[in-house]
């Protein structure tokens, strides 16, 4: 297998596990979390907020955008999981922070 099917497999995966972990927590929020081609897009009830979370096959990494906030994270061998190299938070983690800034509330997934 290649590096760069290496990487799909791996942004498929996330990405699906984050989805089913986002469509169980959702109602309780208010968000409605899709997968849509180019990304995982999450969009709010009470606000015209949108997080979108989008694997960006050049460079091998997950970005994850709201608003003007933008994280680039890259697989992590040893977490097995996309990483934020600057805070060492997984993509899961990223996404835990963001959402609960949006609603105002801690939110697990």
């Amino acid at each position: 297998m290649t590096e760069s099917s290496h990487f799909k497999r791996d942004a498929d995966e996330a990405l699906t596990t984050l989805l089913r972990r986002l469509s169980a927590t959702g109602d309780d929020f208010g968000f409605e979390a899709s997968i849509e081609p180019g990304g995982l897009t999450i969009e709010f009830d009470e606000q015209p907020a949108q997080i979108v979370v989008a694997p960006h096959t050049a460079t091998e990494q997950i970005w994850l955008t709201s608003g003007p906030k933008k994280c680039k994270l890259n697989w992590d061998v040893v977490e097995n999981a996309f990483v934020l190299e600057a805070t060492g938070q997984t993509l899961q983690e990223v996404l835990e922070e963001t959402i609960s800034r949006l609603v105002g509330d801690d939110v697990s997934l």
